[in-house]
C-alpha cells in the first residue's frame, strides 16, 4: 500500500511543472561531501522436535560518497531448510527424519551502483548486480542498468526520491524450463520514501516497476517496506515486508513471492 502511494505521488510530482525546492542550488553549488557507511543485517529461525528447519538471512550494504560522486554496493543472502513431511500425514515419521534436511529456500544477490552528481538533488546512475533464486526459477539473472535520479524532498527527517532509467537483463532459467534462457531490456521507474520520526523510530518504502519494452505483458513490480527501531547507537531492529510480482513469470512458477523478515541491524561505520 506504501508502495501505491508513493508511486502515485511520484508521478504527480513529474507531471507538475512548479520549481522543486532548491533548484537553483543545484545549478550552481557543488556538492563537497565526504562520507562512508557501512550497514550490515542478520536474522533467523531454528527449531527441533515436532518440526525441524532453520532458516539464515543477512545483508551488508555500503556506500562512498565523495565530491560528487558516490559508489554503493549491497550483498543479501537467504537460505532454509526443513525435515519435510513427505507423506502430508501431519507430523514427521523416523524414515522422514532420518532422510535429513531438505532445501527449501536460496537466494544470493549482490549489486554495485554508481550515481554522478551534477546537482545536490539529481544525478545520473550506472549499475549491476545480478541474483541467484532458483525456487523462483532462476540459475542466474543479471542485469546492467543506467538512469537518472531525483531527490524530490531532502530534510533532517524525511527523503523522497524517484529515478527514471532502462534496465537489461540476462536470465537463465533452472533446469526443465524451455527455452532455457531470455533477454529483457525494460523501462524502469522507481520510488522511494523514508521519514524519520524522532531519533529511535523510522519508516520507509521502497516501490519499482519494469516494463519489458519488447513484450508489454511483461510486467515486474518489487516493494519493500520497513520499520525500523534503534535499540543503541550502533544496534536497529527492523521489520520489513518485501513483495516480488511478475506477471509473466519463468514457466512453471508462481508470479507472486512475498517475505516478512525481523532482523538485527548493526551500523559498522
Amino acid at each position: 500500500m506504501w508502495g501505491l502511494v508513493s508511486l502515485c505521488m511520484s508521478l504527480q510530482a513529474l507531471a507538475e511543472e512548479s520549481e522543486f525546492e532548491g533548484t537553483e542550488k543545484d545549478v550552481v553549488e557543488a556538492v563537497d561531501i565526504n562520507e562512508t557507511t557501512v550497514v550490515a543485517e542478520f536474522g533467523g529461525s531454528l527449531a527441533t522436535g515436532n518440526v525441524v528447519y532453520y532458516t539464515v538471512n543477512g545483508a551488508v550494504v555500503a556506500t562512498h560518497r565523495w565530491k560528487k560522486n558516490k559508489l554503493s554496493g549491497a550483498m543479501g543472502i537467504h537460505v532454509g531448510k526443513a525435515v519435510a513431511d513427505g507423506d502430508g500425514d501431519g507430523h514427521l515419521n523416523e524414515a522422514e527424519r532420518r532422510f535429513g534436511l531438505v532445501e527449501n529456500s536460496r537466494r544470493y544477490e549482490s549489486e554495485v551502483r554508481y550515481d554522478r552528481f551534477v546537482g545536490e538533488r539529481d544525478s545520473l546512475y550506472v549499475l549491476m548486480g545480478g541474483f541467484v533464486d532458483p525456487f523462483a526459477g532462476y540459475d542466474l539473472r543479471t542485469h546492467e542498468q543506467i538512469g537518472y535520479s531525483r531527490q524530490l524532498k531532502k530534510t533532517d527527517t524525511t527523503t523522497w526520491v524517484v529515478e527514471l532509467g532502462v534496465d537489461y537483463a540476462q536470465e537463465n532459467y533452472v533446469d526443465g524450463v524451455d527455452p532455457n534462457s531470455a533477454q529483457i531490456i525494460a523501462a524502469r521507474l522507481m520510488t522511494a520514501f523514508t521519514h524519520q520520526f524522532n531519533d529511535s523510530v523510522a519508516v520507509g518504502d521502497t516501490a519499482e516497476i519494469y516494463e519489458n519494452v519488447v513484450d508489454p505483458a511483461d510486467l515486474r513490480v518489487l516493494n519493500t517496506a520497513f520499520l525500523t527501531s534503534k535499540i543503541s547507537d550502533k544496534l536497529s531492529l527492523k521489520l520489513s515486508h518485501t513483495l516480488t510480482f511478475d506477471n509473466v513469470p519463468v514457466e512453471g512458477f508462481r508470479p507472486l513471492d512475498q517475505v516478512t523478515m525481523l532482523t538485527l541491524v548493526a551500523t559498522l561505520l
